[in-house]
């Protein structure tokens, strides 16, 4: 079997705390890859019931492991590491509270806000 090249998110970022990790990310990669839990335990050898319990958080893979699931939905899982700082604390607890949905549709609101500015910026260069 042959699993898709890992495509990157561009300028998506997901920002989840310790506990939240494994299986909010396995859910949320295998349902933008469309794929059933059984399909995708399939793709990496493993039954369906594997996955829920990954997805439930009754059982936590491990770091290789969720790069490896990750990977088998076509994305590539990146890490960045940064100086603590609580300034974004607010924000990112709200992102928290949200669907998918709801933090695309607020993704996609700052993309416009950038693409707008950088024409703005763009026409007073000229």
């Amino acid at each position: 079997m042959t699993i898709a090249r890992p495509q990157r998110l561009n300028s998506t970022y997901l920002y989840y705390t310790g506990h939240m990790v494994s299986g909010d990310l396995i859910k949320e990669a295998r349902l933008r890859a469309g794929l059933t839990q059984a399909e995708l335990g399939a793709r990496l050898g493993k039954a369906q019931s594997v996955i829920a319990r990954w997805e439930r958080d009754d059982v936590s893979p491990s770091l290789e492991t969720l790069r490896g699931v990750v990977r088998a939905c076509g994305f590539d899982l990146a890490f960045f590491m940064s100086k603590f700082d609580d300034s974004n604390v607010t924000i990112i607890d709200q992102h928290l509270r949200m669907t998918p949905a709801e933090r695309f549709a607020d993704l996609m609101t700052r993309v416009r806000f950038h693409e707008q500015r950088e024409k703005r910026g763009a026409r007073h260069s000229d």
